[in-house]
């Protein structure tokens, strides 16, 4: 009996190991598929209101409001407005954003959202580390117990 809680916790820790680097392939497919190689910290420097698009215009709404972004690309500090508006303004000043932009063309950016992928990643690390530790905890609990 004890010989199978030991053989179940090594299984236990094999698979968390796995699952770790199943996570890390996931990461490096991520980053292979994301066009936007630059990673920065990006914070909202202003607010401007401008017109809205398309969809906006159909709500009858008459203006929406646009954050700027400053951050440091390529060691040169960019103020640029965000594309996507809202009203009301769904960025407060201040506010900082994790940001990917284009390392040939610094002022086209995006604010990092996760993606289908990167919500794997989490999970494989997350369900990898729980493995992990319940494997370890296994085999010292029960592995270990016996075979002294």
């Amino acid at each position: 009996m004890y010989e199978m809680l030991r053989s179940f916790s090594e299984v236990v820790f094999v698979l968390g190991v796995l699952m770790l680097i199943a996570g890390i392939i996931v990461r490096q497919i991520n980053d292979a598929r994301e066009p936007y190689k630059g990673r920065v910290l990006g914070t909202v420097v202003d607010i401007v209101a401008g017109e809205p698009d398309r969809k906006g215009k159909a709500l009858g709404i008459h203006d929406y409001y646009y954050p700027v972004f400053a951050y440091y690309a390529g060691g040169r500090l960019m103020k640029e407005q965000y594309h996507k508006g809202s009203n009301p303004c769904e960025f407060h000043l201040n506010q900082q954003f994790l940001l990917y932009y284009d390392t040939g063309k610094p002022h086209h950016f995006k604010i990092a959202t996760p993606g289908p992928l990167k919500k794997w990643e989490q999970l494989l690390y997350v369900s990898g580390i729980v493995a992990l530790v319940c494997g370890v905890g296994c085999y010292l609990a029960f592995g270990l117990r016996f075979t002294v």
